[in-house]
């Protein structure tokens, strides 16, 4: 028999669950949400699987492999967005050896409770998670063992002597709780976290991979990556201090981590020319009063859809250089692989907002870059068309398109210069793609 499951692209209720990963490899007690139905239905006969992904088909194309592990065969189609039931049946109408119509099934429910939404509000979404807990015996995961009532910890985990927990509670495999720790009831704790010492967590739910540092207080909330989400007040904070909630495996959120010797040529660069920066970073000192750096929250590709929750990052500017100089800091966001040295410049969370049409989004298709198309059509200061340079770049990006705007560029950001702008050339505007 075969199956086909429309994975969930975007629910509006359901922003913070995709920040890291799409909806369907959503972190459920240690599994994910396509592996929970997976499972069922290799338990029910299924033997053929299509997966149509519109969100991030890579990750659950790896996610998936072949379906070996499940003794199913299955393929990932890379769909451009999700489709409806109605459009799935009419597009596939094939036909499996039994002469039957395949079904078809949404990513919308777990499997053993199908007539809950996951995705109608945080709150609904939280509930389900504890149903789930208090349901699942600890004997269904391999290293799991309930070692007081409700109280479900993995012996994979390091646990403090001196940490208090609380049931019901579920804490994963590599899962570390540090001294002094409060793991209260309602708490489920997803592989790879780290609760540092004198945390408390209760009723939340922290995802993998996710640091809550010492002192720091989660109560009724998602905690995932950098992004809190309280579930009761459905109000989201992304926190930029690492020292409080941050993500233990770093990622780059430029898309395609750029190449090693794209990123070794950022960091000479930047040894090369830090002497002259910190010349910069002395002067605004002493003759500011103020600090060197200016930090801004930007957004990087590829956010499919835009909206509270969109992961952002910080980027610093150095406040007195000129030109081209102003982003030398950004060159250690190319070392960590989350730019590139060239893209489309990166934008405010309140300016990518304003990116509503497909053609003014081609702005994401292409990766961040310390410098951009738009910068050698603007001769270097902002401009009216930097929407249209953008998409330029995203549909005509090759290397020569790189070298040209390296050319001109480089020169300008290793001997910074002061300019103003009546000395831009008027007919630096009307210059056009080729």
């Amino acid at each position: 028999m075969d199956v086909f499951i429309i994975c969930p692209d975007y629910r509006k209720s359901a922003g913070f669950a995709r920040r890291i990963r799409p909806l369907a490899l959503l972190p459920v007690l240690g599994r994910t949400l396509l592996d929970l139905w997976l499972e069922h239905l290799a338990a029910a006969g299924v033997t053929h699987a299509t997966i149509l992904a519109a969100d991030r088909p890579h990750e659950v194309r790896a996610a998936v492999d072949q379906g070996g592990r499940w003794g199913l065969t299955v393929t990932v189609l890379s769909v451009k967005r999700e489709p409806s039931i109605e459009e799935t049946r009419l597009r596939f109408t094939g036909r499996d050896t039994s002469g039957r119509v395949p079904n078809i099934i949404t990513l919308d429910t777990l499997p053993d409770m199908p007539h809950r939404p996951l995705w109608e509000s945080s709150a609904a979404l939280f509930d389900i998670m504890l149903d789930t807990l208090r349901g699942t015996p600890p004997e269904s995961h391999l290293t799991m063992r309930e070692i007081a009532p409700e109280v479900h910890v993995s012996t994979r985990a390091q646990v403090a002597s001196t940490a208090m927990i609380e049931g019901p509670v579920w804490i994963g495999p590599q899962v570390i709780i540090g001294e002094h720790a409060q793991i209260r009831a309602g708490t489920i704790i997803e592989d790879a976290a780290y609760i540092d010492r004198h945390a408390i967590v209760s009723e939340s739910w922290v995802g993998p991979s996710t640091y809550v540092g010492a002192l720091t207080n989660v109560q009724t909330s998602f905690a995932w990556g950098g992004g809190i989400e309280n579930w009761k007040k459905a109000a989201f904070l992304e926190v930029t201090d690492d020292f409080l909630l941050t993500n233990l495996n770093h990622k780059p959120f430029g898309g395609v981590r750029s190449g090693w010797f794209t990123r070794i040529t950022a960091l000479l660069l930047m040894v090369l020319t830090s002497p002259l920066a910190m010349l910069y970073a002395l002067w605004t000192r002493l003759t500011r009063w103020q600090s060197a750096l200016e930090s801004r929250q930007v957004v990087l590709p590829p956010p499919n859809k835009q909206d509270r929750f969109s992961p952002s990052t910080r980027l610093y500017t150095l406040v007195s250089a000129p030109g081209f100089f102003s982003r030398w800091p950004e060159l250690w966001a190319v070392w960590r692989g989350d730019m590139h040295l060239v893209g489309n410049r990166p934008l405010s969370q309140a300016r990518a907002a304003l990116l509503t049409n497909e053609f003014e989004r081609m702005w994401f298709d292409a990766p961040a870059g310390i410098f951009s198309y738009a910068d050698i059509m603007n001769d270097g200061m902002p401009g009216d068309n930097d929407t249209a340079h953008s998409a330029c770049y995203a549909i005509h990006r090759c290397m020569r398109l790189n070298l040209r705007i390296l050319m001109y560029c480089l020169p300008r950001f290793l001997l910074p210069v002061f300019r103003k702008e009546q000395d831009i050339p008027s007919n630096s505007h009307t210059q056009t793609c080729h």
